[in-house]
Protein backbone atom coordinates (compact mmCIF):
# COMPACT_ATOMS: atom_id res chain seq x y z
CA UNK A 1 0.00 0.00 0.00
CA UNK A 2 1.06 3.55 -0.93
CA UNK A 3 0.88 6.27 1.84
CA UNK A 4 1.80 9.82 1.84
CA UNK A 5 3.74 10.69 4.99
CA UNK A 6 3.01 13.70 7.26
CA UNK A 7 5.74 15.52 9.36
CA UNK A 8 4.50 13.33 12.63
CA UNK A 9 4.70 10.27 10.14
CA UNK A 10 8.06 10.71 8.83
CA UNK A 11 9.69 10.81 12.73
CA UNK A 12 8.48 7.21 13.01
CA UNK A 13 9.85 6.26 9.35
CA UNK A 14 12.70 8.10 8.83
CA UNK A 15 14.59 5.26 10.64
CA UNK A 16 13.66 2.39 7.73
CA UNK A 17 14.13 5.18 5.41
CA UNK A 18 17.55 5.44 5.80
CA UNK A 19 18.02 2.02 6.34
CA UNK A 20 16.83 1.11 2.80
CA UNK A 21 18.62 4.55 1.40
CA UNK A 22 22.35 3.11 2.75
CA UNK A 23 21.59 -0.43 1.24
CA UNK A 24 20.60 0.70 -1.96
CA UNK A 25 23.13 3.54 -2.61
CA UNK A 26 27.01 3.83 -1.81
CA UNK A 27 27.09 6.59 0.53
CA UNK A 28 29.80 7.40 2.88
CA UNK A 29 27.20 9.03 5.59
CA UNK A 30 26.21 7.18 8.48
CA UNK A 31 22.37 6.33 9.42
CA UNK A 32 22.51 9.45 11.74
CA UNK A 33 23.73 11.59 9.65
CA UNK A 34 20.80 10.02 6.64
CA UNK A 35 18.22 10.68 9.02
CA UNK A 36 19.03 14.11 9.68
CA UNK A 37 19.55 14.63 6.53
CA UNK A 38 15.98 13.32 5.41
CA UNK A 39 14.37 15.31 8.61
CA UNK A 40 16.30 18.56 7.10
CA UNK A 41 14.81 17.89 4.15
CA UNK A 42 11.48 17.78 5.26
CA UNK A 43 11.60 21.46 6.65
CA UNK A 44 12.03 22.58 2.91
CA UNK A 45 8.72 24.26 1.54
CA UNK A 46 6.44 21.91 -1.27
CA UNK A 47 8.74 18.19 0.74
CA UNK A 48 6.47 15.62 0.27
CA UNK A 49 7.28 11.34 1.23
CA UNK A 50 5.31 8.46 0.19
CA UNK A 51 6.14 5.28 1.50
CA UNK A 52 4.90 1.33 0.17
CA UNK A 53 4.44 -0.71 3.14
CA UNK A 54 2.72 -4.27 3.36
CA UNK A 55 2.06 -6.41 6.74
CA UNK A 56 3.21 -2.67 9.10
CA UNK A 57 6.81 -2.62 7.00
CA UNK A 58 7.90 -0.26 4.99
CA UNK A 59 9.66 -1.65 1.89
CA UNK A 60 9.97 1.20 -0.04
CA UNK A 61 9.85 5.20 -0.44
CA UNK A 62 9.83 8.39 -2.74
CA UNK A 63 10.97 11.60 -1.06
CA UNK A 64 11.54 14.89 -2.61
CA UNK A 65 10.28 18.85 -2.45
CA UNK A 66 9.39 21.55 -5.00
CA UNK A 67 12.42 22.81 -6.94
CA UNK A 68 13.23 26.50 -7.27
CA UNK A 69 15.79 27.56 -9.49
CA UNK A 70 18.29 29.50 -6.49
CA UNK A 71 18.69 25.99 -4.86
CA UNK A 72 22.22 24.88 -5.30
CA UNK A 73 21.73 21.01 -6.91
CA UNK A 74 19.14 23.18 -9.13
CA UNK A 75 21.64 25.92 -10.44
CA UNK A 76 24.09 23.13 -11.07
CA UNK A 77 21.51 21.48 -13.38
CA UNK A 78 20.21 25.07 -14.91
CA UNK A 79 24.03 25.65 -16.11
CA UNK A 80 23.15 22.49 -18.83
CA UNK A 81 19.45 23.62 -19.86
CA UNK A 82 18.24 25.68 -22.81
CA UNK A 83 15.39 28.48 -21.24
CA UNK A 84 12.82 26.15 -22.24
CA UNK A 85 13.99 23.31 -20.06
CA UNK A 86 14.82 26.16 -17.46
CA UNK A 87 10.96 26.26 -17.51
CA UNK A 88 10.03 22.82 -17.48
CA UNK A 89 11.60 22.36 -14.41
CA UNK A 90 9.94 26.03 -12.75
CA UNK A 91 7.99 24.90 -9.75
CA UNK A 92 8.37 20.80 -10.75
CA UNK A 93 8.95 18.42 -7.58
CA UNK A 94 12.15 17.07 -7.52
CA UNK A 95 12.36 13.26 -6.54
CA UNK A 96 15.43 13.24 -4.16
CA UNK A 97 15.78 9.67 -3.62
CA UNK A 98 13.69 6.48 -4.28
CA UNK A 99 14.26 2.91 -3.25
CA UNK A 100 12.90 -0.13 -2.37
CA UNK A 101 14.06 -2.68 0.13
CA UNK A 102 16.56 -5.15 -1.44
CA UNK A 103 14.31 -8.43 -0.64
CA UNK A 104 10.88 -6.30 -2.97
CA UNK A 105 13.11 -5.61 -5.72
CA UNK A 106 10.96 -5.94 -8.92
CA UNK A 107 7.69 -6.49 -7.66
CA UNK A 108 6.27 -3.27 -9.03
CA UNK A 109 7.04 -1.19 -5.73
CA UNK A 110 8.78 1.39 -7.64
CA UNK A 111 6.42 1.65 -9.89
CA UNK A 112 3.71 2.07 -7.57
CA UNK A 113 5.44 4.91 -6.33
CA UNK A 114 5.93 7.05 -8.95
CA UNK A 115 1.98 6.02 -10.44
CA UNK A 116 1.06 7.45 -6.62
CA UNK A 117 2.37 11.10 -7.61
CA UNK A 118 -0.62 13.37 -8.02
CA UNK A 119 -0.76 15.60 -11.30
CA UNK A 120 1.97 17.97 -11.74
CA UNK A 121 5.27 18.50 -12.97
CA UNK A 122 8.37 15.99 -11.85
CA UNK A 123 12.45 15.87 -12.61
CA UNK A 124 14.91 13.85 -11.02
CA UNK A 125 18.55 12.32 -11.84
CA UNK A 126 20.07 9.52 -11.93
CA UNK A 127 23.52 8.45 -12.39
CA UNK A 128 24.67 7.84 -16.03
CA UNK A 129 26.40 4.39 -15.45
CA UNK A 130 23.43 2.78 -13.88
CA UNK A 131 21.54 1.31 -15.99
CA UNK A 132 18.94 -0.19 -14.07
CA UNK A 133 17.62 3.40 -12.84
CA UNK A 134 18.14 4.26 -16.18
CA UNK A 135 15.82 1.62 -17.34
CA UNK A 136 13.33 2.00 -14.84
CA UNK A 137 12.86 5.83 -15.79
CA UNK A 138 12.33 5.10 -19.39
CA UNK A 139 9.79 2.05 -18.61
CA UNK A 140 8.04 4.29 -16.75
CA UNK A 141 7.68 6.84 -19.52
CA UNK A 142 10.08 9.64 -18.05
CA UNK A 143 11.69 11.81 -20.44
CA UNK A 144 15.20 11.66 -20.58
CA UNK A 145 15.69 16.00 -20.64
CA UNK A 146 19.59 16.25 -21.32
CA UNK A 147 22.08 13.10 -20.18
CA UNK A 148 25.87 13.11 -19.15
CA UNK A 149 25.95 15.99 -17.01
CA UNK A 150 28.97 16.94 -15.15
CA UNK A 151 27.67 18.92 -12.38
CA UNK A 152 30.20 18.69 -9.91
CA UNK A 153 33.70 16.94 -9.63
CA UNK A 154 32.10 15.39 -6.33
CA UNK A 155 29.19 14.70 -8.10
CA UNK A 156 28.94 11.32 -10.44
CA UNK A 157 27.99 12.26 -14.20
CA UNK A 158 23.93 12.92 -14.19
CA UNK A 159 21.22 12.18 -15.95
CA UNK A 160 18.13 14.45 -15.98
CA UNK A 161 14.62 12.61 -16.36
CA UNK A 162 11.01 14.60 -16.37
CA UNK A 163 7.32 13.46 -16.52
CA UNK A 164 4.28 15.75 -16.32
CA UNK A 165 1.87 13.86 -14.43
CA UNK A 166 -1.68 14.52 -15.63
Amino acid sequence: MIQELTNEELQDAVDRIAEIYLTNFEDARSHKEMVENILKYSEIPGFKALISHQFGNINGYLYGYTSESKQFYRELIDRYLTADEKEKLNGAFEILSIAVDKNSKHSGIGTKLLAALPAGKYYLTSDVHDIVANTFYYKNDWQLLKDNMHLHPSIPDKNLYYKEVK
